[in-house]
Parts: structure tokens; sequence; C-alpha cells
């Protein structure tokens, strides 16, 4: 079986999880090949969040190939608001999936859609690991690329509050100039288990998580892990990829 995943970074994640289960996989992001032509090599063209894109749908299909969607997030938010022509074009692209996966059930019973399985993005657990840190770690990592969704007022008043931690702010140029905070730019997720390694804790506020990886990466790489005001303890069996990955190919191989 040889599948061809695109649409987000997801991608790129499910494609090496793939791999290590012998899978030929291959992951786009953003996708380059248009033409149905590209595709005659895979046995399955596999979207990773729901892309509006008649042309992969239509490639899939002419080419007797097997054609899968997976929400993951916002884009089943997006779908749930269209009206019109979009949502005729979006339900068209659903009606010529195979089959349809969801992250979580919440999303499943948001799309309302009778189809369609609930499979998790896992975690690697073969990325995401404790390591030894050379040198002297920062007390809290806090991510925040959006400063609604991820609450900064939360952490700036969290900041000025306990002068005495150290702050890590990821993926926000936040507005607020305190000593013991610092921001740290848009990381590579492969450079990801480097950041968590350098902290002690992670702390994520949030109003929406979509498919949330962070807090359980974190945990498997050795940090205390506070979500929305709650200690994390445990990873959920279905975020690590021994459990999900055989799951999903078994999925894609009952396609065939």
């Amino acid at each position: 079986m040889k599948v061809f995943l695109t649409g987000s970074l997801n991608a790129e994640i499910l494609a090496r999880q793939l791999r290590y289960y012998g899978v030929d996989a291959q992951a786009d992001l953003p996708l380059k090949f248009l033409g149905s032509s590209f595709f005659r090599s895979f046995d399955v063209i596999y979207s990773v969040c729901f892309l509006r894109s008649l042309t992969l749908a239509f490639s899939s299909k002419s080419l007797g190939k097997k054609f899968v969607v997976h929400f993951i997030g916002s884009d089943a938010f997006e779908y749930t608001v269209e009206r019109g022509f979009e949502k005729a074009i979006s339900n068209l692209i659903l009606k010529m999936c195979d089959e349809i996966l969801y992250v979580t059930d919440e999303l499943k019973q948001l799309v309302g859609l009778e189809k369609g399985k609930v499979i998790p993005i896992p975690i690697d657990t073969k990325m995401f690991r404790q390591k030894e840190y050379d040198g002297e770690k920062r007390d809290i990592l806090y991510y925040c690329p959006n400063p609604e969704i991820y609450r900064e007022n939360w952490i700036a008043k969290y900041a000025k509050d306990h002068p005495e931690k150290t702050i890590s702010i990821l993926g926000s140029h936040h507005s607020f100039d305190l000593p013991n905070v610092k921001s740290i730019p848009h990381m590579p997720y492969h450079q990801m288990p480097k950041v968590y390694n350098m902290h002690r804790c992670l702390i994520r506020m949030t109003i929406h998580d979509g498919c949330p990886k962070m807090p359980y990466e974190a945990l498997l790489c050795g940090l205390g892990v506070i979500w929305n005001g709650q200690r994390v303890t445990a990873v959920p069996k279905e975020m690590l990829m021994e459990d999900t990955i055989p799951n999903l190919i078994s999925i894609l191989e009952s396609l065939k």
C-alpha cells in the first residue's frame, strides 16, 4: 500500500509514523502536485485537514484511488458555517470520500455526518522523550500563537504576579515587557523535543483546542503539565502511535 498525505503539518507527522510501521507513505505540504498523473503510483490519497479541492477529489476518483479526509480542527468549524455554493462543493467532495476521519468525537458531532471514524493524530513516542539538557532550565513554557484563543492576558498576569518564575512564550510576539519573560520564535516541529527539554513545566490555557498534542508531548519529555487549570499526569493510550497507527493502517487497508 502506497499513501500520499497532504493538507497540514499533521500530514508529515502521520507519514513518518506510517513509515515506522512499514507503510510506503509520502507527505507534501503544501500540495504542489495538482495534475492527476502524479497520483498514479499511489493507492490512497489522504487529506489530513479538509481541503476544499475538487482537483484532489476528482484526481483520486478518476484514477480509481481511495480518497480519505481527516478533520483535525478549524476545518470542521469552517465546514459548519459554509453556505450556498461553498457548502455544495464541500458536500460533493465529502461524498467522493471512501473514508472520513475525525480527531475527536466532538468534531464528528460538529460536522454532523453519519459516515466516519474517530482517529486522533497520535504522538510520535520515538521523537518525544525525556533527555538530559546541558544548561539551566527555564521554569515554564507557554504556547501562544493566537492572543485570544491562547489567553495572552492570562500569562501576562501570571508573569507579573510571579516575577520569580522564568517564562518562555512560544509562537507569539507578546506586547508586554517583563524581565522574567522571553519569546521563542516559531520552531520547526522536529526541534520541539529540544524546546520541551529546556523547561520544567508546560502551562496551556485556551478557550478552544482542536487536536492538542502539546500537553502529552511535554509529558513524555518529563515536564509537569497544567492544562486549563488541571494537572495532566498520563497520556491516553489513543494518543500514543503504538495504539493508534496500527488501527489507522487497518482502516486504510480495508479500503482496498
